[in-house]
C-alpha cells in the first residue's frame, strides 16, 4: 500500500473538492529499513532459511506467521533507515537458487493514541503505591484506585452521570470475570512486573517484536513515554482486592504483552507477526495505536499485516476467530477515521470515546466504522481519566483519549467470551 498525504474533510470539504478538482497530493518520502521479506522456492523451512541467510551476511529473524517458506531478513551492517533501496542487498539474496522474491521493507509511523502524549505533560509524578490509602472491605472492589474508576462505577464522581458506566458488576455478580480468557496488548510493551499483573501475566502469549526475544518489558525513558501498554494492560486485568491501584474489568483474565511500537520505525513485517502472534493462545488482540492523527494522512494495514488479521480472524482460537480491537482516532473534528485503514477495516472492532457526563470526548473523530463507545476522560475535569496500571508498579488516574477506550472494550469482550 502506497502511503499518501490527503485531508479527510468533511461534506462540504468534499463537494468543494468536486467541483473545483482534487488538490495536489505528494507522497511522503519513503523510508528504507535494514530489513527484508524473503520468500523461498518451496517450503524449506528454518533451517534453510538460516543457512541462506548467514551465507549472505544476513540474519534471520524468523518465519513470517508461521509460513515454511517466508522469512524476516535483517542485515546488522546496513543502515537502519535509508532513502534509497539497496541493491546490492537485493540482488545479493535474489541470486540464491532457493530465493524466490526479496522485498525491502519500508519504514512508517505508528502513534499511541491519547489525548496528552506523557512527554507534553509538565510537572507528571507517579503516584507510588506506599502513600495510597486502602478502602475497608465491602461488597465493591477493595483495591484503593477503585473509586477512582467512574467508568466501572460511576456514582457521580468529578461531576459524572451517575450509573453511567460499563456496567460490569452485573457480570461480576453471576461469577463472570473473564477466566480463561488471553488479551493481548500490542502496544510499547507491558511491565509484567507490577504487582496488580504479574500474576494475571500470559508469558507464552507473549513477544517482543521490537527487540527479537521473549521479554516485552518497556524500554526505560525518562518521561514514562512507554507507559502506554501496561496502562491498557492494567484496564484489562489489573488483580481485584490487592490493595494495588484499581480492578481490571475482566481480572480473572490473563493478559500478554506484545512489544512492537517501540523502534524508529515500524514496518509490515513487524505488525504482521505481531497481530498473527500465538493465534491459539491468545483471544483478543487490543491495538491504542494507528497512523498520524493529523486530519491529513491516509494509511492502513499493508499486505502481510492484513493477511494476519484475516487468518486470525478467520483461524484464530482454534477456528473460533481472533477479535481485534481498534481505537479509532484522537483526531477530533479536524480528522476522519475512515481514512485509517486499521479502524476502518472490516476486520477489526473500532471503539470511539466518551466522557463522564455522556457527551463525546472533543478530540473523537466520526466515521461509519465505529462499532461502540466505551470512556476515557471526564468532562469537567480534565484529570479525571482512567485509573489504572503504570510503569514500576505505579498507578495512575489520566490515561486518556480513544488509547483508554479500546481496552475497556477489549475487558468486556473477554467477560462476553467466558460467558
Amino acid at each position: 500500500m502506497v502511503r499518501r498525504r490527503a485531508a479527510c474533510a468533511p461534506l462540504a470539504g468534499l463537494l468543494l473538492t468536486m467541483l473545483l478538482g482534487p488538490p495536489a497530493v505528494q507522497p511522503a518520502k519513503e523510508v528504507f529499513t535494514n530489513t527484508f521479506y524473503v520468500q523461498l522456492k518451496g517450503p524449506h523451512g528454518a533451517d534453510k532459511a538460516h543457512e541462506i541467510a548467514k551465507r549472505s551476511g544476513f540474519e534471520n529473524l524468523g518465519s513470517v506467521l508461521g509460513s515454511p517458506h517466508e522469512f524476516h531478513f535483517v542485515h546488522r551492517g546496513l543502515s537502519a533507515a535509508r532513502t534509497k533501496r539497496s541493491v546490492p542487498h537485493l540482488r545479493q539474496l535474489k541470486a540464491h537458487p532457493l530465493v524466490r522474491r526479496v522485498v525491502q521493507q519500508t519504514g512508517f509511523s505508528r502513534q499511541k493514541r491519547g489525548f496528552r502524549p506523557l512527554r507534553q505533560r509538565r510537572g507528571y509524578k507517579p503516584l507510588r503505591v506506599e502513600n495510597l490509602v486502602e478502602l475497608e472491605p465491602h461488597k465493591d472492589p477493595t483495591d484503593p484506585f477503585f473509586k477512582y474508576q467512574w467508568y466501572l462505577k460511576n456514582t457521580g464522581q468529578n461531576g459524572g452521570k451517575p450509573k453511567l458506566d460499563l456496567n460490569v458488576e452485573a457480570a461480576w455478580a453471576q461469577g463472570i470475570t473473564g477466566r480463561n480468557v488471553t488479551t493481548a496488548i500490542m502496544d510499547d510493551g507491558v511491565d509484567y512486573m507490577h504487582p496488580d499483573l504479574r500474576e494475571r501475566f500470559n508469558a507464552e502469549a507473549s513477544y517482543d517484536f521490537s527487540s527479537n526475544d521473549p521479554f516485552p518489558y518497556p524500554r526505560y525513558t525518562d518521561d514514562w513515554f512507554n507507559s502506554h501498554g501496561t496502562r491498557c494492560a492494567g484496564e484489562v486485568s489489573a488483580a481485584r482486592d490487592n490493595g494495588v491501584c484499581g480492578v481490571g474489568i475482566a481480572y480473572n483474565s490473563r493478559v500478554a504483552g506484545i512489544r512492537m511500537l517501540d523502534q524508529p520505525y515500524m514496518t509490515d513485517l513487524i505488525e504482521a507477526n505481531s497481530m498473527g502472534h500465538e493465534p491459539n493462545l491468545i483471544d483478543i488482540y487490543s491495538a491504542s495505536w494507528g497512523p498520524t492523527d493529523d486530519g491529513e494522512t491516509v494509511d492502513g494495514p499493508r499486505n502481510a499485516t492484513m493477511r494476519a488479521i484475516v487468518r486470525g480472524v478467520n483461524e484464530g482460537r482454534h477456528g473460533l476467530g481472533n477479535i481485534y480491537v481498534w481505537a479509532s482516532g484522537d483526531g477530533g473534528e479536524d480528522d476522519d477515521c475512515n481514512c485509517d485503514g486499521y479502524a476502518a477495516s472490516m476486520w477489526t472492532i473500532s471503539i470511539n470515546s466518551a466522557i463522564n457526563d455522556g457527551e463525546n470526548a472533543h478530540y473523537d473523530e466520526s466515521c461509519s466504522s465505529t462499532i461502540a463507545s466505551t470512556f476515557s476522560n471526564g468532562a469537567k475535569d480534565p484529570t479525571t481519566g482512567v485509573a489504572t496500571t503504570d510503569l514500576y508498579g505505579q498507578c495512575t488516574k489520566t490515561h486518556s483519549g480513544t488509547s483508554a477506550a479500546a481496552p475497556e472494550a477489549a475487558g468486556v469482550f473477554a467477560l462476553a467470551l467466558e460467558a
